[in-house]
C-alpha cells in the first residue's frame, strides 16, 4: 500500500474523471479546495469496489485514509461515507471478493476519526459495532494477497475496525465484549487456513486493546487463553487441523505477548503477561 506513486499522478485530473474511471483525483490542499475534497471522497467510493489493486488500494483507500487522518473531510461527508460503507456490508460480496474487506478498512478510518473527534450518534456507533462484529466473525474467505489482484485480508481489516472501534472511549463494556468475541472467533480461522500475511498480528493489537479497556481479573484472562486451546486439548491426533490451529495460535499469542509487555502499567502488565507465557510453554 505505498503512496509513493500517488504524489506524482495527482496533478490535472478533474471530479468527473475521478467518479468514472477511479483515476487519482488532482492535488488539493487549499482550504478552499475542501469543498471539491468532499466531492471526491464520496465519488471514490465505488473504487473500492474495484478489481485493480491499483485503484483499488493505491488511489481510493488511500487518498481516503490520507483525507481521514488529515482532518480534511467534514462530518457530513463521515457520515455519508459511513452509511455507504456500512450498505456493502449488508449486501452481497462482489464476485472478486475485494469490496466489504475494503469497505471494512475504510470503515476504520472512519471509525479513528469518530474516536478522536466524535461525529457519530450513539445509536450509529453501536450499529457500526454491530457490522464489524458480524463481518469479523463471518469472515471465510481468507485470501490475503494474490500477485496481480492484490489484497483481499478480511479477517485482518476487520481487526483494525474492531480496534479502532474498542480504542473509542465512548464504547461500552458490552460493545468491547462483543468486539473481542469476533476477535477470539477468527484466531483459529475457523479451524480451515494458515494464516501468513500478519492476520494473527492483527488480531492480536485488537484483542490487547480490547482487554485493556475490558480490564478482566487474572482468573477471566486465563479462561479466555484456555477456550482458545480447547481445539488443541481435545484434537485425537496431530493432524493437519491440529498442527494449523497449532500455527494460528503462535501466529496469534506471540505477538500477543510481544504487545503486552509494552504495557506501561505495572499491575495490568503482569496480570496478562503471566497466563499468557503460561499457555504459550504448554504449546508443542
Amino acid at each position: 500500500m505505498k503512496t509513493v506513486a500517488l504524489a506524482a499522478l495527482l496533478s490535472s485530473l478533474a471530479l468527473a474523471a475521478a467518479a468514472q474511471t477511479c483515476a487519482p483525483p488532482p492535488h488539493l490542499q487549499d482550504e478552499a479546495d475542501r469543498a471539491r475534497i468532499q466531492q471526491l471522497a464520496i465519488a471514490l467510493l465505488p473504487c473500492l469496489a474495484q478489481p485493480d489493486p491499483k485503484l483499488r488500494d493505491d488511489v481510493a483507500f488511500e487518498q481516503l485514509s490520507a483525507w481521514s487522518r488529515g482532518g480534511q473531510l467534514d462530518a457530513t461527508t463521515l457520515q455519508r461515507l459511513r452509511e455507504a460503507l456500512v450498505g456493502v456490508l449488508d449486501g452481497k460480496p462482489d464476485a472478486a471478493g475485494v469490496h466489504q474487506p475494503f469497505a471494512v478498512l475504510t470503515l476504520a478510518e472512519v471509525a479513528r476519526v469518530d474516536r478522536l473527534q466524535p461525529f457519530m450518534t450513539a445509536e450509529q456507533r453501536a450499529d457500526l459495532v454491530d457490522h464489524a462484529a458480524r463481518f469479523l466473525g463471518g469472515v471465510r474467505d481468507y485470501r490475503g494477497f494474490i500477485p496481480g489482484e492484490g489484497w483481499r485480508h478480511g479477517v485482518a481489516h476487520g481487526a483494525d475496525l474492531a480496534l479502532q472501534l474498542g480504542m473509542n472511549d465512548a464504547l461500552s463494556t458490552a460493545q468491547r465484549q462483543q468486539l473481542l468475541s469476533a476477535v477470539t472467533r477468527q484466531v483459529l480461522a475457523d479451524h480451515q487456513h494458515a494464516y501468513h500475511f500478519g492476520e494473527g498480528n492483527r488480531l492480536a493489537r485488537a484483542a490487547l486493546q480490547l482487554q485493556l479497556r475490558l480490564n478482566p481479573d487474572e482468573a477471566a484472562i486465563r479462561a479466555w487463553l484456555d477456550g482458545l486451546l480447547q481445539p488443541l486439548k481435545q484434537a485425537q491426533a496431530w493432524d493437519e487441523a491440529a498442527l494449523t490451529d497449532l500455527h494460528n495460535l503462535r501466529e496469534f499469542l506471540w505477538p500477543l505477548l510481544a504487545g503486552v509487555l509494552d504495557v506501561a502499567d505495572v499491575t495490568r502488565r503482569e496480570r496478562l503477561q503471566l497466563p499468557l507465557q503460561k499457555v504459550l510453554r504448554q504449546l508443542p
